[in-house]
């Protein structure tokens, strides 16, 4: 009585199927005084039996009526098969191998779990004497013992099930989460990689996404379109925050002088180093190296580049012993990698290096639609910097930005913006003639040379002159229109997506207002 009472509470307080398993087996072993013991639990899917003994596996198909423990399973009632009726069980060689291991003339007791449960949850499979299994069968402590092995199981297996829950939901709050902070840095990004184009939201979420990575970065774009701002963004969302940013342009430093910048140099190590001098990687330790222009950086300082990030250790110019490196790599360019590599100008192996996450930056002049945010953001920071009030800029001056192809891209336009501004009275708003000549001197022939339309009157409607509103409206459009048209050379469908029109709509117009 005192054993089953002890192993009574033992098992109430084990949290472990294994362990639970293990110590009931055992505590049955000794206390019986038998050989083999073994349960069969079902798997996670519930089609199988499984069991251990001494590291072996077994398992068997709950609906494969060729061992006993399929009939126990899905009848609920006990089984005690003597060596005489175990002779007509041979049909399953795991059941038979399993047979195996008991003693020669033994019995076998296969039960159910709990007993007497119109639903099976485990098999018991006691190895002895017909007599020994027999009186078990007849115990009530022994029925009670097994009730509170399976409930512990049980209890068990919802616990495990419940943590597992937890967990999953844990999981997704977290994406969750994830997910609202990754918005809500590319909405704040908005004032930094200002547009609302298709092409400027992704190239938000990108930022956003690299940021929580330590993945090297490779900007890529034409020159004035913002490659270093999305390096600063990387920097500034990503877990290096508070460290330095560090910034160098290759192209701008002397190929003789770019090693001692970037990695330092030993007192006397080359005429006139009269004093140690730290580089820039060691400024940038636990923060970001940004290098503009990578694709101009000498062959030689390529392959020593490529040793710090393998190995993230240098050497100073000069110096004896190597330093530990610790920064986030972003770099720049605004020549084609991949040829650059193809013809050995430019190290494969650092390129991919390099290339762990790709950037693009688009042209300004495949996103026309956020040159009007772009003015009014440089239009601010115009105003806050010399303390004046310009008004805004007008949607003519705003038409003659938006045929100019702009080579110098972002750069150019901002160059523009302050100059017209400066041009401009305090309290107005940029008009056409604030650009001067410089605009429509870089403007396409086509839309400079037009005779239909005089960009200085709101595209062929004199102001001066309407005494009829619907006429200079309908006016207005159609110069538009013919603008448009003339400026992508007659293609309908490109004129239509610069106007934000469907085709159908432009062609309608054109048929209406009779426009070739």
């Amino acid at each position: 009585m005192a054993d089953w009472l002890s192993l009574a509470a033992t098992l109430s307080g084990i949290r472990d199927q294994q362990t639970l398993t293990d110590t009931f087996v055992d505590a049955l072993k000794s206390n019986l005084q038998i050989s083999n013991v073994w349960v069969m639990l079902p798997c996670q899917q519930g089609r199988k039996l499984c069991a251990k003994d001494n590291g072996q596996h077994f398992d068997w198909e709950v609906d494969d009526f060729s061992h006993p423990f399929a009939h126990v399973f899905q009848s609920s009632s006990a089984m005690l098969l003597d060596p005489t009726k175990l002779n007509y069980w041979q049909e399953n060689a795991v059941f038979v191998e399993l047979m195996n291991h008991r003693k020669r003339g033994e019995s076998v007791l296969v039960m159910p779990l709990p007993p007497g449960a119109r639903r099976t949850k485990a098999i018991l499979t006691i190895t002895g004497s017909s007599h020994q299994l027999s009186s078990l069968l007849a115990d009530p402590q022994w029925q009670s013992i097994c009730e509170i092995f399976i409930n512990q199981s049980q209890i068990i297996q919802d616990l495990g099930e419940e943590h597992r829950q937890i967990s999953v939901l844990s999981s997704s709050i977290k994406r969750i989460r994830n997910d609202e902070q990754k918005r809500e840095q590319a909405y704040e990004l908005k004032n930094v990689l200002i547009g609302e184009s298709r092409l400027m939201q992704e190239m938000r979420e990108k930022v956003v996404t690299v940021a929580q990575s330590s993945l090297n970065v490779l900007i890529c774009g034409d020159t004035g379109t913002g490659k270093e701002l999305v390096a600063r963004a990387v920097h500034e969302l990503s877990d290096r925050k508070g460290k330095p940013f560090i910034a160098i342009n290759c192209a701008a430093i002397p190929e003789n002088l770019l090693e001692s910048e970037l990695f330092g140099h030993a007192k006397g190590a080359f005429s006139g180093a009269d004093r140690a001098k730290q580089g820039l990687i060691a400024d940038a330790q636990g923060g970001t190296l940004f290098l503009d222009e990578i694709g101009d950086m000498p062959l030689a300082l390529q392959a020593k580049l490529l040793r710090v990030l393998e190995t993230r250790t240098y050497r100073p110019v000069g110096a004896s012993s190597e330093v530990n490196a610790d920064f986030r790599l972003v770099a720049a360019t605004h020549v084609a990698m991949e040829e650059k590599a193809e013809e050995g100008s430019f190290r494969r192996d650092l390129y991919y290096r390099l290339n762990q996450f790709p950037v693009f930056m688009p042209e300004l002049n495949i996103r026309k639609e956020d040159v009007p945010e772009l003015c009014k953001h440089f239009i601010a920071e115009y105003n806050k910097q010399a303390g004046v009030h310009i008004a805004g800029i007008r949607y003519a001056a705003l038409d003659l930005l938006n045929r100019h192809s702009f080579p110098g891209n972002v750069r150019e336009l901002r160059n523009l913006i302050e100059y017209a501004c400066a041009l401009t009275a305090n309290g107005e708003e940029i008009t056409p003639s604030s650009f001067s000549d410089r605009v429509l001197q870089q403007s396409s022939p086509v839309a400079a040379n037009s005779d239909d339309v005089n960009s200085e009157s709101y595209i062929g409607v004199d102001i001066d002159d309407i005494n009829n509103l619907k006429a200079a409206v309908q006016s207005f459009e159609s110069n538009v229109i013919r603008y448009r048209l003339s400026s992508y050379g007659g293609d309908r469908s490109k004129a239509a997506e610069s106007l934000g029109l469907p085709k159908r709509t432009l062609a309608h117009k054109c048929l209406k207002m009779e426009i070739d």
